[in-house]
């Protein structure tokens, strides 16, 4: 019918308004017109997170420089490597390969997050590079796991584990590790931690005093990790396998196949190289070295999720488990809205010009933080820390643009340009004139 006609074609107008809105050089002017096009997307029963209309929005306020898109400046000679947070903590850790591992704080006053130092490095580096880092659940320690370059024989490894009530002190050192040391997990009661080592062929279990091998492997597994609950180990391979190991039965292992290639001929790489349970147990995600992201649920691929182009790096979910993130070597992060209705619906999109080696929410799921490769320096000589944030809240996000940016309404002609001349004009922010 004819209401539905123009329904649909609000639609079209708002998507086409929020892609144009990327595209203008006027900060002001691309506030304005995706502010319109969130509006519109509003007022005809839109997707709320519509990735167009999200992108608009995130661009909009990146181009004007709010405080949400602050890049986050500490670790300076070299890539971030991990990024970890903790559900109920009002702190972000981040741990890099210039041996820097920093506590963030939001600081509300300045609008941006400062750092505490767990440890700190020159800029020569202090003999050890971080790869991965685990917070105990009640934040009393913090494990991190790496490469110890302080010594030409890499098979002595250790990790460092580090009293966070007393910062700035000297870490205690768990040996028993080789090579380098990835993915590090605390058991729930925070007894003890997993970490995976020997390039991927094996397993470790510490005791937080010493390590002993759980699991040795005879093919290479890119990531692990611990069921919430802690009963359960997961991990994937090179052949496209998902491991599972369940701890309390002696480490029984339960194999599923869930990455083949299509076909004898398909040379895609059915790597996985990215491995995470869901906060509530049930579910585990993977990502492949294609690109692919793939639910399992009950032994089995329940839904499959594309759009990257490349090796998924890392895995996680917000604090509320509403949205997942991954993070891929095609320099883009991505979104997922986890609702089951809304599985099939194209993800939220965050664009980098670098390769993305973590990610985390911060507590309170208001943005996403990403750890990059390096530091950036932009043809304006500009430089891009390697912790760059990004707000994911629409909620929070709808309103900003008006209250501090958008100085003046559409025109006439611009309604004309990027909307339609036979739709009513209206005022996108009341409280600015036309």
């Amino acid at each position: 019918n004819a209401e539905e006609a123009q329904r649909q074609r609000m639609f079209a107008i708002t998507k086409a308004m929020g892609l144009k809105s990327l595209e203008l050089i006027d900060p002001a002017q691309k506030a304005t017109v995706a502010q319109q096009a969130y509006i519109f997307n509003t007022k005809y029963g839109g997707y709320k997170y519509e990735n167009d209309i999200y992108g608009g929005l995130v661009r909009a306020l990146v181009d004007n420089n709010d405080p949400l898109t602050y890049s986050l400046e500490g670790h300076l000679n070299g890539a971030v490597r991990d990024l970890e947070t903790k559900k109920g903590s009002n702190h972000i850790y981040s741990a890099g390969s210039d041996g820097k591992i920093l506590r963030w704080s939001y600081n509300s006053t300045e609008q941006k997050w400062g750092y505490e130092t767990v440890i700190d490095a020159p800029p020569a580096g202090r003999g050890y590079q971080v790869y991965s880092i685990d917070i105990s659940d009640d934040e009393t320690m913090l494990a991190a796991g790496g490469l110890n370059t302080s010594t030409a024989d890499r098979t002595q490894n250790f990790v460092e584990l580090y009293d966070l009530g007393a910062m700035g002190s000297s870490p205690k050192k768990i040996p028993g590790f080789v090579h380098d040391i990835e993915n590090i997990h605390f058991t729930p009661d925070h007894k003890g931690f997993y970490a995976r080592d020997n390039a991927g062929f094996s397993i470790k279990y510490s005791d937080l005093t010493s390590a002993k091998e759980v699991i040795k492997l005879t093919k290479k597994v890119s990531a692990i990790d611990l069921s919430p609950d802690g009963t359960k180990l997961a991990g994937g391979d090179a052949e496209g396998n998902l491991l599972i190991w369940d701890i309390a039965n002696n480490y029984q292992l339960t194999t599923l196949m869930v990455n083949p290639k299509a076909s004898a001929t398909d040379r895609t790489d059915k790597s996985i190289d990215a491995v995470a349970f869901s906060p509530d147990g049930k579910q585990i995600i993977i990502g492949a070295n294609s690109g692919v992201v793939k639910i399992i649920r009950g032994g089995a691929v329940f839904r499959e999720l594309v759009g990257h182009k490349s090796s998924i790096e890392q895995i996680k979910f917000n604090h509320s488990g509403k949205f997942m993130a991954t993070a891929s070597k095609d320099k883009s992060i991505r979104l997922w809205n986890m609702e089951e209705k809304d599985l099939n619906r194209q993800p939220m999109f965050v664009g980098e010009n670098e390769w993305v080696n973590t990610i985390a929410f911060t507590p309170d799921d208001q943005q996403i933080m990403a750890g990059m490769h390096s530091v950036v320096q932009n043809v304006d000589f500009s430089v891009v820390q390697p912790i760059r944030a990004w707000p994911t809240d629409i909620d929070r996000m709808k309103n900003i643009l008006c209250e501090k940016y958008i100085k003046k309404n559409l025109s006439k002609l611009d309604w004309e340009i990027f909307v339609a001349d036979d739709i009513a004009i209206e005022k996108t922010c009341p409280n600015v004139p036309e």
